[in-house]
């Protein structure tokens, strides 16, 4: 399995007395709930998943994921954890993805969900695979694709 370089998530807030010192690396114990310090490690081991993976890996081969990396961890801790630390669009990159369909949607989230599931149990982690249902379905309306019937979210 290609294995992305670990980057150290910074905090971002200016006011931090050490605004630039990483953040340590929790190891979580197998089936633990995901916490907000274990997404940098749990979006390095899903990443690389999808760098391997045939039907996904062309949309990440040309991103610069060690550098991209902290910007998706820190989107997904404001989602989970409302750290407030990511701000933008994320979805206006995905405009610029040709052959986006609902299968690499479908095969997206079939990967976010083992990986999360291969290493945490828990409320958190029911959270983000519904967020990531959720987004993924919104994502497809947008661009105009089908989503799958089994893709759809369910309530949070």
């Amino acid at each position: 399995m290609l294995r992305l370089p670990i980057v150290p998530v910074l905090d971002r807030r200016h006011d931090a007395p050490d605004a630039l010192a990483p953040h340590p690396a929790v190891p979580a114990s197998p089936r633990d709930d995901l916490r907000d310090e274990n997404l940098h490690s749990l979006l390095v081991d899903f990443y690389s998943v999808l760098a391997a993976d045939a039907l996904l890996a062309r949309y990440f081969a040309s991103l610069d994921m060690p550098a991209h990396l902290p910007r998706i961890v820190d989107f997904w801790s404001t989602l989970l954890f409302q750290t407030g630390r990511y701000s933008g669009n994320a979805f206006r990159p995905h405009l610029d993805m040709p052959g986006l369909t609902g299968e690499r949607f479908s095969r997206w989230l079939a990967t976010l969900e083992t990986t999360v599931d291969a290493s945490y149990a828990g409320p958190n982690v029911e959270r983000m695979k519904a967020l990531a249902r959720r987004i993924a379905y919104s994502m497809q309306v947008r661009l105009g694709i089908a989503p799958a019937a089994e893709d759809r979210p369910s309530r949070l």
